[in-house]
């Protein structure tokens, strides 16, 4: 391995190490209110930099998860400047940015609340964006939204589901979302298929158990909530396989109920591991897969473009851990359950 691959494996190891530990996730479910989880966070993390001039008195929820997503951003741009142009997945958190903001725009539209938005916009990504932000917290129509992102590869997906499915007017949400999700994971598998030997085998690893994890997450909530019947569950499911084969898949999905459902999961390695069929929860059991996996990776790969990726996946965790301690606290559950929903 040359001395620029080194030194790119350590500069990563060097920023994991750096994350939260379990006292330090501990002590954070301890807290009382957002305010007093944003100081904690800046006294005795190393998320300090990133919420440094923040007055704790007065930052709200939204304000702390916007600082969260901007520090992973900016982290993620130091990393690729780092590695430069032929060591990193370039687009990679950009395009899952992007793809969020989209499904929020149209969330806000469904609801009847468009340019609720407009205070969520991540400014500090406007410079790496493939459309214009701004305008598109500015969108009251599906047409403007559309128009906003006519010439980026989401336009084409859009207006692809407009043709489809178009219901009293409107696209149906859930169509553009599985479209917007499998153009994302295509995308990137697109991307693995330019690597080779075991760096392709690695990166293709990480990115399809994320995608699958998605599924048995999206079964889970479908059958326990909805009750929904197989067909309109194969609808919403991402066309990516990863541990689970094919005829597996089809069996989980035409189990009769979510407990059928999690005792076929729990005889399926590796995810019997994790998973109990009396879980109620089941992606702190399926992120607990996908930790074990990218924690594998970061400790003992030494190709920069593995690591790389499992560091940014981790840190995309790790964010969303403090947002469920942060919504975990404003419902006022107690430690244990907050805890219970995190992945470490």
């Amino acid at each position: 391995m040359n001395r620029s691959a080194n030194a790119a494996l350590a500069k990563v190891r060097a920023m994991y190490g750096q994350m939260l530990t379990r006292t330090q996730y501990d002590d954070l479910i301890r807290r009382q209110s957002v305010q007093e989880i944003s100081a904690y966070l800046r006294e005795k993390t190393s998320y300090a930099a990133a919420l440094s001039g923040v007055q704790d008195s007065a930052i709200h929820r939204g304000q702390l998860e916007n600082l969260l997503h901007k520090d992973l951003f900016h982290q993620y741009i130091r990393l690729v400047r780092f590695l430069g142009p032929h060591h990193h997945m370039g687009f990679y958190v950009v395009m899952d940015m992007e793809i969020n903001l989209i499904l929020t725009c149209m969330r806000d539209l469904i609801s009847g609340h468009p340019g609720t938005m407009v205070a969520e916009i991540p400014a500090f990504m406007s410079a790496y964006a493939s459309f214009d932000l701004f305008a598109l917290a500015q969108v009251r129509d599906f047409s403007q939204l559309l128009e906003t992102v006519a010439n980026t590869p989401y336009g084409t997906v859009l207006r692809q589901c407009a043709q489809a499915d178009v219901r009293d007017g409107r696209v149906d949400y859930t169509a553009v979302e599985v479209a917007l999700r499998t153009y994302y994971y295509t995308t990137l598998l697109g991307y693995c298929a330019k690597l080779h030997g075991e760096s392709r085998r690695q990166v293709q690893e990480l990115i399809s158990l994320r995608a699958e994890t998605s599924n048995l997450n999206t079964i889970f909530r479908l059958k326990t909530t909805f009750q929904a019947p197989p067909e309109r569950i194969r609808k919403m499911l991402l066309p990516v396989r990863c541990r689970i084969g094919e005829k597996q898949l089809d069996r989980l999905v035409e189990a009769r109920d979510a407990q059928t459902f999690m005792k076929m999961l729990c005889s399926i390695s590796p995810y019997k591991r994790a998973l109990s069929p009396e879980m109620n929860y089941i992606e702190s059991g399926t992120e607990a897969i996908r930790c074990g996996l990218i924690r594998h990776k970061l400790h003992f790969s030494t190709d920069p473009q593995v690591v790389f990726l499992a560091f940014i996946l981790l840190r995309q965790i790790e964010a969303e851990n403090i947002i469920r301690v942060i919504e975990g606290v404003r419902y006022q559950l107690p430690p244990e359950r907050i805890g219970s929903l995190l992945c470490h």
